[in-house]
């Protein structure tokens, strides 16, 4: 009895399969399957967005990014429309194409950004047989893609983003997420790459991102002295010279290391040469980094220059070339950080930023000060970022300070050794409590500095 039960799973189990073998080769011959994964699947559905028209019948998928919105100059959230995951019936006149996330691939619905999922994400596309071509398909959406991203239609012409990218490393609760956890979510409110394939609602890419104005200089806001301007103007006119510096066989890439106290405006400074120039900056968390995910998302940085790699204190992760960030399971290896900065892999088009508080914590093999510096094509310049002298006091004073000229005398005098960012705080509660009218009838300057 049982054995005839056994005969009689197997006999339908065999002819199951039969028939799914015969069902393939049936569909095979009428429609066409492709499946892809990566960057070209978001190169496939910016394409069909742009290109192809979405069927309104079907499930529907929506998403919120919290988005600087630049007519409101302000942080909020934006709604946009996503590819459902069970799928999406796209027309071009009379084609259809369906498209669908595959079963193993990531969801756009995870927030946050880990290195190693970054580009991580599979689509089937279905058609009928002879109605598309699929390598046509595949190469316009590739080619479509890439003009996107050099010449940024979708955003206006703008560049210039925030992109934080982070790993897994001594986080064991990141590492048990792995493979659930995608890397479809902004970064940071001005990083709108991850959504381009999808739909805002009420706005356009164009209105997303900070954006200053063409009449406005980050830089002009800072109280620089000549060594941090000539950095500027270096940096200006390297962005200016690709041509020249390939007609000479020079590599097209700068390497900076700014070191100085808290306080003196390192990562300032990084950020307006960065909003000046129009560049995406990709700020590196290396304590949480390991070595495959550092050379990854270096990998997918590449891809998008000219732009800025930006590393925060790496004195707090690298005493020399020890990793003292990470007490427990792999971490960033300190050779893993050279070869990125200046291993076999052309860089052209990129720009280093690299800041530290402690001097002395820096490896000779990553830059030391000298006229020349220790390792050119790693740091090119090491720049010292100190405290304020008199003219850079006055600049600060006089732009928050401009309805009141009359107190900028006596308090760049009383911030004498500030750093900017002090002085910039001293300028401030002082400027707030003239514009409510605290110090109204004090006797003289002095006697009020003494009130902030």
């Amino acid at each position: 009895m049982l054995a005839g039960g056994a005969a009689a799973v197997t006999i339908l189990a065999t002819g199951w399969g039969h028939v799914k073998s015969l069902y393939s080769q049936v569909a095979g011959r009428v429609v066409v399957k492709i499946t892809t994964s990566g960057y070209q699947a978001d190169a496939i559905l910016l394409y069909l967005k742009h290109h192809f028209t979405a069927s309104r019948f079907g499930p529907r998928a929506y998403v919120g990014w919290k988005l600087f919105v630049r007519p409101k100059s302000r942080v909020q959230l934006v709604s946009m429309e996503i590819a459902p995951p069970t799928g999406r019936l796209y027309w071009k006149g009379w084609q259809p194409i369906w498209v669908a996330k595959s079963k193993d691939g990531l969801g756009d619905l995870e927030e946050g950004l880990q290195a190693a999922d970054y580009d991580y994400q599979t689509i089937s596309i279905t058609f009928p047989r002879g109605t598309i071509d699929p390598d046509k398909l595949i190469s316009d959406a590739t080619n479509f893609f890439n003009d996107q991203v050099r010449d940024y239609e979708s955003t206006g012409g703008r560049r210039h983003s925030i992109r934080f990218i982070h790993g897994t490393a001594g986080n064991t609760a990141t590492i048990q997420m792995k493979g659930k956890s995608g890397g479809k979510s902004p970064t940071s409110s001005s990083d709108i790459r991850a959504c381009l394939s999808h739909r805002p609602l009420g706005w356009t890419f164009s209105d997303f991102g900070s954006d200053p104005g063409e009449d406005v200089s980050a830089i002009d806001g800072l109280a620089l002295d000549e060594v941090a301007l000539d950095l500027v103007r270096e940096a200006g006119r390297w962005r200016e010279t690709e041509a020249w510096h390939h007609e000479r066989g020079l590599p097209w890439r700068r390497g900076y290391l700014l070191h100085g106290e808290p306080g003196t405006g390192k990562t300032a400074l990084a950020r307006a040469m960065a909003e000046d120039l129009d560049l995406p900056v990709f700020v590196y968390d290396l304590a949480t980094l390991k070595n495959d995910e550092l050379l990854k998302a270096w990998n997918q940085m590449l891809a998008e220059v000219p732009c800025m790699a930006l590393m925060e204190d790496i004195d707090a992760v690298f005493d020399g070339r020890k990793n003292i960030a990470v007490q427990n399971g792999p971490g960033l290896t300190f050779d893993c950080l050279l070869n990125c900065l200046d291993g076999v892999q052309r860089a052209d088009g990129l720009m280093v930023m690299i800041t530290t508080n402690h001097l002395e914590k820096i490896d000779p093999a990553i830059g030391q000060p000298g006229a020349i510096g220790s390792r050119p094509g790693r740091i090119d310049r090491v720049v010292s970022m100190g405290r304020l002298d008199e003219e850079g006091r006055r600049k600060l004073a006089e732009r928050i300070l401009r309805d009141w000229p009359h107190w900028i005398d006596d308090l760049c005098q009383a911030g004498r050794g500030d750093t900017p960012a002090q002085f910039q705080e001293r300028c401030s509660r002082l400027a707030l409590k003239l514009h409510y009218g605290d110090l109204n009838g004090q006797p003289d300057v002095p006697t009020a500095m003494q009130k902030i």
